[in-house]
């Protein structure tokens, strides 16, 4: 399976589907802090610098991404899509209709419900032709010393439910609680930085690496969606 990962950060989502055998083929990512990061530990994928001029391949499976979440964080303004960086939305919704992939993975905070991005993210995947599963995950399941709530919307093409004659046979539901055990397995609760908390003082570009960690998606936590994309996908096997 081959994902385009939107909005990368420093490589979260990476990070999971490397535990579970999924390639990446793609970065989008414009923070020029984020983007050495990639290039440190990723030399071999190729990064595009603005999601809005990203035009990808017809023949990937998965797109993955949490686009700007300041107008959906609680602790924001509170403008929802309307906000000038969370309204990039809108940009992953055209990158999924134009891949075709066959699945889609969106998170962002809790507060996208409330702001009313959650409700605009799901009409929008179902106009585009995709069913979707919704989970708050938190990073506290998983062992984490923070809450960290965060959306999860995973959504498959209306063709995969043909192909597999609508026969889903277990809801996201019935496997939350075997997928968070198993995420608990992975990785190591640390900063890729320095120490589980944060970034040390006298780190290299200490402010912009504790940018990119507030920023990042878990990726334990990001392993739970990505496990039911791959249960979803032996489906059609």
């Amino acid at each position: 399976m081959q994902a385009i990962d939107l909005f990368s950060g420093i490589g979260g989502f990476k990070i999971a589907c490397d535990w579970l055998g999924i390639d990446t083929a793609q970065f989008v990512e414009i923070n020029p802090y984020c983007q050495k990061q990639l290039k440190k530990h990723y030399p071999s994928i190729p990064i595009h610098d603005d999601v809005r001029t990203f035009h990808p391949p017809s023949s990937i499976d998965l797109v993955v991404g949490g686009s700007p979440c300041q107008g959906n964080s609680q602790a924001g303004k509170k403008t929802g899509l309307t906000d000038s960086r969370s309204c990039l939305w809108f940009e992953q919704l055209r990158i999924i209709q134009e891949s075709n992939c066959t699945f889609a993975i969106w998170e962002n905070p809790r507060g996208a419900h409330s702001q009313g991005a959650l409700q605009t993210v799901l009409r929008g995947l179902y106009e585009s032709g995709y069913r979707f599963d919704v989970e708050i995950i938190s990073a506290k399941e998983l062992g984490a010393p923070q809450g960290r709530q965060r959306i999860f919307v995973t959504a498959y093409a209306n063709r995969f439910i043909k192909a597999t004659r609508g026969k889903i046979l277990a809801s996201w539901a019935s496997q939350i609680g075997s997928q968070i055990e198993k995420a608990r397995t992975f990785g190591v609760w640390a900063s890729p930085f320095s120490g589980v908390y944060g970034v040390a003082h006298g780190f290299p570009e200490r402010m912009a690496g504790i940018s990119a960690l507030g920023n990042a998606v878990v990726p334990q936590c990001a392993l739970v969606p990505l496990m039911r994309v791959l249960y979803l996908n032996s489906l059609l096997n």
